[in-house]
């Protein structure tokens, strides 16, 4: 089966990359059953240090300019195509598409697609607060139908403290049970399930912490980024 050869635009943060990779490897084992070193695709990953996104833009300019630098980077080894597995960073995904050659799968595109796949229509958006200021997701949601639940006063701020935490290596049980409280909170005001809009929060809530179906953006990337490797998948999951 010829695979085309991923690049991988991470660092952001450095540990949900790593579980990137690894979902990526349980991806091609579940999706087309590989088992030898052989069966899978070439893949590889640039971990890009840039300037602090997750509370805010201090210097959008200066980050775009590091963002688009590194998917330079990634053009020029001679992978067929490249993914940033971070929703934060996504919102310099229209200028550093356009800085490339190479095919950039959206996360927020196939994040939408998926949801819409499942038939939800009002979900709960857990990210950054800079996810939510600038709107990033607007436009691929709306155009698949899907009305967001965003959290409301000090959610959003404690959303960033547990994001920071995570990205500083700090995997706390009170943290967990704040998500919880959101979520509880996301689903009164008629969330229908919940999407975890940042790379880092997977790495503390886990499906089986709710009661309540999770959208995990880690995951659906590496499904997307898989999918379109071998071939299963084309062009729309392309901004």
């Amino acid at each position: 089966m010829k695979k085309k050869i991923i690049g991988v635009l991470g660092g952001m943060g450095p540990e949900s990359t790593a579980i990137f990779y690894h979902a990526l490897i349980q991806r091609c084992q579940k999706q087309y059953g590989a088992q030898y070193d052989s069966d899978y695709p070439e893949i590889f990953i640039y971990n890009l240090p840039i300037p602090d996104v997750v509370e805010g833009l201090t210097n959008p300019e200066e980050t775009l300019d590091v963002l688009i630098g590194g998917a330079k980077k990634i053009n020029s080894i001679g992978v067929d195509f490249m993914v940033m597995p971070c929703n934060t960073a996504h919102y310099f995904y229209p200028g550093m598409a356009k800085a490339v050659s190479i095919p950039f799968i959206c996360i927020f595109l196939a994040t939408a697609k998926k949801i819409k796949s499942r038939g939800y229509t009002k979900v709960g958006f857990l990210s950054t607060e800079t996810t939510v200021k600038y709107k990033s997701y607007d436009k691929d949601f709306e155009k698949n139908g899907i009305e967001l639940v965003l959290p409301e006063g000090d959610d959003k701020e404690s959303l960033t403290k547990i994001i920071m935490n995570i990205l500083a290596g700090r995997k706390l049980d009170s943290d967990k049970e704040t998500l919880k409280q959101i979520i509880e909170r996301l689903k009164t005001r008629g969330a229908k399930a919940i999407v975890l809009a940042c790379t880092d929060l997977p790495i503390l809530l886990k499906q089986e912490d709710v009661d309540i179906e999770v959208f995990d953006t880690v995951e659906i990337l590496a499904e997307a980024t898989v999918q379109y490797s071998v071939g299963k998948i084309g062009n729309e999951i392309l901004e």
